[in-house]
């Protein structure tokens, strides 16, 4: 099972970071046994739509999250 993120988005797509710690703002979602799991989990927790590779989105343009394990948030 991985671990996974929800890295929050704003309403341009990009990453949202801390105002003070400059750090990535995220949810935990938890464990999951592959990523749709955690996409479709993701989508009812959140109260967002998967639009694709992982990016899930709320209505009118509000902005949004980027699903992804724990390796590949290291990446970003």
């Amino acid at each position: 099972m991985l671990h996974f993120l929800a890295v929050v988005l704003n309403s341009g797509g990009g990453v949202v970071r801390d105002a003070k710690t400059d750090e990535i703002q995220i949810k935990e979602l938890g464990e999951f046994e592959s990523k749709e799991l955690a996409i479709d989990n993701a989508c009812a927790q959140l109260k967002c739509e998967h639009i694709t590779k992982g990016v899930i989105v709320r209505g009118n343009h509000t902005g949004g999250f980027m699903i992804c394990d724990t390796q590949e948030f290291a990446e970003l």
